[in-house]
């Protein structure tokens, strides 16, 4: 055996290990891939006319279409870590500010500044919040964190709470969008509640 046919069995027994063999264990995302290969190609040909188009070709046009990606999910997330900080500072971030947060006028107060900026759902929260605060100083509902909605219906049984929580409950939980007549319903349905109750 020359040193040449030593060299190609031992080149023939290294390609023969797993590592260099195709495996039959489906790859992860494969069909999905290949799906989309299938039903998307027609933009492979906009895509390659515009990479050639610009200096550096595709591999530059990958590049910026990443960057957009990137600009775009960033705004989206600055956007809402605003609301959200915006909402817990409105419904008060601990001490002195959570106590003042948790007088109903105060919440009221908030509720409007939420409304002129915008921001509806922060303002149909908030109003709710003052509501269910009035109604627990009222000792007509034990306040407690994990109160829910429609235990707060069985103790009152009124048609009016019920269609202000019908859209508290859209928003908040659904995720519709806010509308301003649910907020003029909030603001003037909560007192005719609150009287009821108290009667």
């Amino acid at each position: 055996m020359t040193p040449s046919d030593d060299a190609r069995a031992e080149a023939r027994r290294i390609l023969a290990e797993r590592r260099y063999q195709g495996s039959h264990v489906p790859r992860p995302l494969h069909g999905v891939l290949d799906w989309l290969g299938r039903h998307l190609h027609f933009l492979a040909r906009p895509f390659n006319w515009l990479g050639g188009h610009i200096p550096g070709g595709n591999a530059v046009l990958w590049v910026v279409i990443g960057v957009c990606v990137v600009a775009v999910a960033a705004w989206v997330a600055t956007r809402l870590a605003r609301r959200r900080s915006a909402r817990d500072a409105a419904l008060g971030d601990g001490g002195a500010g959570r106590r003042r947060a948790e007088e109903p006028t105060e919440l009221e107060r908030l509720a409007e500044e939420a409304e002129r900026r915008g921001d509806l759902e922060v303002a149909l929260r908030l109003r709710f919040r003052a509501g269910l605060l009035r109604l627990g100083r009222q000792r007509i509902l034990e306040l407690r964190p994990s109160l829910t909605t429609n235990e707060v219906r069985r103790t009152l049984r009124s048609r009016r709470f019920d269609g202000i929580a019908r859209a508290f409950d859209e928003v908040v939980y659904g995720r519709r969008s806010p509308r301003t007549e649910d907020l003029v319903e909030a603001r003037t349905e909560w007192p005719l509640v609150l009287e009821e109750a108290r009667r």
